[in-house]
């Protein structure tokens, strides 16, 4: 039987609440600001929404079946859908490279986003290693190898037919979904012409794109083989192409480049990589690759060896500045050639070849995330009117991939491992579009002024969420079916930057998600995997590994506090203050940066060794007060009978 309606003039409580009084179940004064937010000296952020009570009601925990919900401005209006979201949001970042010049990173970048994290942790458990180190402001970039002796680099360059010939399918499978700039058969028909014939035959650019391809074989097969065979082919073909100075350019000399730039992305070399790029586009510029006017014959074998070139080059340039937040070399130039070129290309029988149709997968989804990266972070408009057509562009062109790439084989061997990397790629591009797209999303809603809406009652925030744990899903069953190589460049920085995500949202989040914390650890997990032949993997696990540790650290601050007001720690041997010393001390917990602006948070516990007496609701002075003062919301988080506690 309900409980009889108070009469007004009888009520103990105010009959409307604060943002944060509300969220945390607290007695408000119904002022603005209320003396609970002044007490706890977030006076500025309390506000009063007068939202009707039928409103109120506790949002499902599923990341993805709740409407979205736009926070409510401070001044006690409701935001409109369309309008920006509030909040934090990365910055550009001038960075220190391995000379000590500072380089440029956009705020689409990992690295700049890894900095908003670092400042949100400062903020909430003060400096840790994590957010304070002397490397922070750092580029890392390995020291280019040093060359040996003479007769050791011509024996190491002195790799059999066999060898070369592996190599080239190990290069394959590594350029899988990305690059295509070879003929079918080219590579195979070139070694086995030179084994025979001698290099005498090929031009220095053609040689050196040879060489490079067995250096990036090479790079990727085997430790061994990437200190020793690797290097010394890459800085033969380096030479190579450099002989003319970079005079006569030719679509040898814009395949070399190419190459040389992948090469250095496996080498922890980002900035060199760049600039090769930059080579590369110039000289497909000057042989005229970006207009329609150099593809007139499109069912010509040489014709379209030159539009896949072209295509490589764009795949790999957008992807590149993507990740370090940096405009495309060939930003501008592709428009005439992919309305009149790519798009009648497509429509050939040839569309149906697996490299080509990889190809043109990667290639339409990096121009989605090229378009979104300028318009969300280049104008700096990130808001759900603007957001959604980027999601509905990307979903569009998720239906029209070939089912090939959906179901790639599984079984070992060269052919089964090439077609699995095509897929394992564009995959993983598709789920990194959606992060890049929904991240200043997920950001907002993390550090919302609002303490009602949380991510997991947004649709664009929960898009966020599932992409990123749907990457490093992706490649961490790879990894142990053993089709992952041992040196993954774009995968290294798509996993990182999915860690990031997923680090964030479980340092920042209310309630345990299994399933990410799971994925979190398996991220660092293959980076650990790739840092045993990349130096930059290394360093990815070791940020991730140092953020575990601050969620960590925060979990056991907050479970360590007293949950009631009536009692306090008198003794400590640990060197702490009593948490009863602390006038603020309470779960409402707020997420903020240097602005005071932040989330509500409650408790969060691990995994395992969560406080379950923490996790039961704080009752404070409303103990025994009747049935309102109990958080009932906190009653279906009981690990035991949440199925997303123990099912991923």
């Amino acid at each position: 039987m309900p409980r009889p309606k108070v009469h007004p003039s009888q009520r103990q409580r105010a009959a409307e609440a604060c943002n944060f009084c509300r969220a945390s179940k607290k007695r408000c004064s119904a002022t603005v600001p209320c003396t609970a937010c002044q007490r706890r000296g977030i006076g500025d952020s309390c506000y009063l929404t007068h939202r009707p009570r039928g409103s109120r009601k506790v949002p499902p925990r599923t990341r993805n079946s709740a409407p979205e919900q736009v926070p409510a401005s401070p001044g006690g209006g409701d935001a409109r859908p369309g309008s920006p979201a509030p909040g934090p949001e990365s910055h550009a970042r001038m960075l220190l490279n391995l000379r000590g010049e500072r380089v440029y990173i956009g705020e689409a970048a990992s690295l700049s986003f890894l900095q908003l994290i670092r400042d949100t942790v400062t903020a909430q458990i003060g400096p840790s290693q994590f957010s304070h180190n002397e490397k922070s402001d750092n580029m890392l970039e390995t020291e280019p190898s040093a060359a040996n002796s003479n007769d050791l680099e011509l024996a190491n360059c002195n790799v059999d037919l066999e060898g070369s010939l592996l190599y080239s399918r190990t290069f394959e499978a590594a350029t899988g979904g990305l690059l295509y700039l070879f003929g079918p058969t080219e590579v195979e028909d070139i070694l086995l012409k030179t084994g025979t014939d001698g290099v005498e035959s090929l031009g220095p650019c053609q040689r050196a794109a040879i060489d490079l391809v067995i250096a990036i074989g090479a790079q990727c097969k085997s430790p061994m083989d990437a200190q020793q065979i690797g290097p010394a082919y890459f800085r033969q073909a380096q030479q190579r192409a450099f002989a003319g100075m970079l005079e006569d350019p030719n679509v040898d000399m814009v395949r070399a480049f190419l190459l040389m730039a992948f090469y250095m992305l496996g080498h922890c070399r980002r900035n060199t990589a760049f600039m090769y790029l930059g080579i590369a586009s110039r000289a497909a510029v000057a042989l005229g690759m970006h207009s329609p006017h150099s593809y007139t014959d499109l069912k010509n074998p040489l014709c379209q060896l030159r539009l896949h070139i072209w295509m490589s080059l764009c795949v790999l340039d957008m992807l590149v500045c993507s990740i370090l937040g940096r405009p495309p070399a060939t930003a501008g130039l592709r428009a005439e050639v992919d309305t009149s070129i790519i798009a009648s290309y497509n429509s050939l029988e040839s569309r149906h070849d697996s490299r080509t149709a990889s190809l043109f997968a990667s290639y339409k989804i990096l121009t989605i995330i090229n378009e979104s990266v300028d318009a969300l972070y280049g104008r700096k408009v990130a808001s759900t009117a603007m957001v959604e057509p980027f999601l509905n562009k990307i979903e569009d062109w998720s239906r029209d991939l070939p089912s090939f790439l959906r179901n790639p084989l599984t079984s070992k061997g060269s052919p089964a491992q090439k077609a699995a990397t095509d897929s394992i790629h564009v995959a993983c591009l598709y789920y990194f579009a959606i992060t890049l797209v929904t991240r200043p999303v997920l950001i907002s809603g993390l550090t919302s002024l609002s303490g009602s809406a949380t991510p997991s009652t947004s649709p664009l925030a929960a898009a966020c969420l599932d992409a990123a744990v749907y990457l490093v899903q992706t490649c961490s069953e790879a990894h142990k079916s053993g089709l992952l190589l041992g040196n993954m460049c774009i995968l290294k920085a798509l996993i990182f930057a999915a860690g990031l995500i997923l680090g964030f949202d479980m340092f920042a989040k209310r309630e345990l998600d299994y399933e990410v914390e799971v994925t979190f650890r398996s991220a660092k997990d293959v980076l650990d995997f790739l840092g045993i032949q990349s130096p930059q993997a290394t360093h990815y696990s070791e940020i991730l590994g140092l953020l575990s540790n601050a969620i960590t650290k925060r979990r056991m601050k907050l479970s360590s506090r007293s949950r009631s007001r009536y009692v306090g720690k008198l003794v400590s041997f640990s060197g702490e203050r009593s948490s009863s010393q602390d006038n603020t001390t309470n779960d409402n917990e707020v997420l903020s940066l240097n602005n005071n602006e932040g989330l509500p948070l409650g408790e969060i516990g691990g995994v395992w060794t969560g406080d379950l007496s923490a996790q039961s609701g704080e009752m404070d002075g409303d103990m025994l007060r009747g049935w309102d003062s109990l958080d009932l919301s906190q009653w279906d988080n009981f690990p035991f009978f949440n199925p997303r506690a123990f099912w991923p």
